[in-house]
């Protein structure tokens, strides 16, 4: 089942961060799903997870970001991602990407961003050439990773928009 994650999960949702990355990257990625759980400053954050036996076996945060221009576009970062490892390969996390996908495009948000995987993350629609057009507000260690996905029909022409994000992400050590 896909349901909002809410504080009471944190236990269950750090065991799956920690379970499905390195102790090193679990310490970087596990803070900020748990920051945009719990930061009480806004409504805006949108983190599910998918239940399986009463517990979170796979988990995404969404967080909105804010450009820099007057630009009238409306996007989300989503970072992070995990799937406890006993349950990978099961199309949970595919599920929650897909639910978030549909809510944002009901909801008219114009795109999703993600710095991830090309091959992984380009079989639900992101694309390294939409991505060019969003700026990031730090410098990428991996620039090939950097991505978008258009929800609508929002032109972009050449334009290039600078964006900052959530304080959980404002930390360039996770660029």
């Amino acid at each position: 089942m896909i349901r909002k994650l809410v504080e009471s999960d944190l236990r269950a949702v750090e065991e799956t961060y920690f379970n499905s990355f390195s102790a090193d990257e679990a310490s970087i990625t596990f803070p900020v799903i748990k920051s945009l759980i719990t930061d009480n400053t806004t409504d805006e954050n949108y983190c599910l997870g998918f239940e399986l036996d009463g517990k979170i076996v796979s988990a995404v945060g969404f967080s909105p970001v804010v450009f820099e221009s007057d630009a009238e576009i409306s996007a989300y970062i989503l970072a992070p991602l995990a799937t406890h490892k006993s349950h990978q390969k099961k199309g949970f996390a595919t599920k929650l990407i897909e639910a978030a996908k549909s809510y944002f495009s009901e909801n008219s948000v114009d795109a999703l961003l993600v710095y991830g995987d090309p091959e992984y993350y380009g079989r639900y629609g992101f694309s390294v050439d939409i991505g060019k057009h969003f700026i990031p507000p730090y410098p990428l260690e991996y620039d090939f990773g950097w991505q978008a996905l258009m929800l609508n029909k929002t032109e972009l022409s050449n334009s290039q928009l600078n964006f900052t994000c959530v304080d959980a992400l404002s930390d360039a050590a996770l660029w």
